[in-house]
């Protein structure tokens, strides 16, 4: 039997729609009160295009951390955002909002043509390029040391256990991340031991070589998911992280002529785990986090007090996760590079 059900449409109140900001004034009891760390901000690498999805991610950090801390954000991108995103992004942020135009490195020489006449799939394999070491040049970010890239669309289930950015500053951290997994290795991977052969000198005595490269033949890589990390832009600055990524955009331009998928993940993962050490990386394993099939769900029974995510369906628990090696002793996690050449 077929059943048909009569639907009421829903006319909304006449008067016009508020465009103040949302404010979340409820006190976050997982929180201590710490005030709020200097220089430190969030990151969008967006387009108009992604408004909702940019205002979900928003709505989540807000709600579950930032109503308390008020952080601001940064927005960039290659093409102008309209007045309309500006206005509904600004009316969620509990904090100063910036939209600032790409203008510089955005792209190569050579890659600055269509791809096949698809210019959403340029825009993407660009900014895979940008994310990966010239954002943290841009002059809307001269002012901050750290950012937290957040992807629109992510997806934020508890209330923050810990101010992540005050966990840098407090352990002196340079580098967080949020989910990791193990991986073939991508080209880029052979490229960075071609590079270690003539610049041994920049590598870590204390490095994470053992946690990036688990097997002895180098065919499988671990690598930090880029989607959510936390990044002390002081290192992506410095002349040792711009020396590898430069290398690695010569030979990406040079054989490709474009950079591709995960590459920002291979090139980030390879400077974390070369350059810095092992104790200037954490995991954020108290952080609850989704984006698209992949999450991270603390366990811990006070915190699942104010969480709707699965402890079980945590990606850590995959047997292709790199996370839970993490809390291995750091010095077991280092060995000497040039023994992987």
């Amino acid at each position: 039997m077929l059943v048909l059900w009569r639907t009421r449409s829903y006319a909304p109140p006449a008067q016009a729609l508020s465009t103040a900001p949302t404010r979340y004034t409820e006190p976050l009891a997982a929180l201590p009160s710490t005030p709020r760390v200097p220089s430190a901000c969030f990151v969008f690498i967006t387009r108009t295009m992604s408004l909702t999805k940019v205002r979900r991610t928003m709505f989540d950090i807000e709600q579950r951390f930032n109503a308390r801390f008020h952080y601001p954000y940064v927005f960039l991108s290659e093409l102008e955002f309209s007045a309309e995103f500006q206005l509904k992004v600004r009316s969620i942020a509990s904090s100063n909002v910036t939209f600032a135009l790409i203008t510089h490195n955005w792209a190569t020489s050579s890659n600055s043509t269509h791809i096949n006449g698809n210019s959403n799939a340029l825009g993407f394999h660009n900014m895979v390029r940008y994310w990966a070491h010239p954002f943290a040049t841009h002059s809307a970010l001269s002012t901050y040391t750290r950012v937290w890239r957040l992807e629109p669309g992510s997806h934020f289930p508890c209330d923050f256990a810990t101010d992540p950015f005050r966990r840098m500053h407090n352990h002196k951290l340079q580098y967080a991340f949020a989910i990791s997994l193990a991986s073939p290795a991508p080209t880029i991977w052979f490229h960075a031991l071609d590079f270690l052969r003539h610049s041994s000198h920049l590598l870590s005595a204390s490095n994470s070589m053992a946690w990036l490269s688990p097997s002895s033949n180098n065919s499988t890589v671990c690598q930090f998911l880029t989607n959510s990390e936390l990044v002390d832009l002081r290192f992506i600055r410095s002349p040792a992280y711009t020396a590898l990524f430069e290398r690695m955009d010569q030979k990406l331009t040079l054989n490709h002529n474009q950079w591709s998928k995960d590459d920002d993940v291979a090139v980030r993962s390879l400077a974390v785990a070369l350059l810095l050490d092992a104790s200037q990386v954490a995991w954020l394993d108290d952080l609850a986090y989704t984006h698209d099939l992949l999450s991270n769900c603390p366990a811990d029974p006070e915190l699942q007090k104010r969480c709707h995510c699965d402890p079980s369906e945590s990606s850590h628990l995959l047997s292709m996760s790199c996370s839970a090696r993490w809390t291995t002793a750091p010095q077991s996690l280092h060995i000497d590079p040039l023994d992987l050449l």
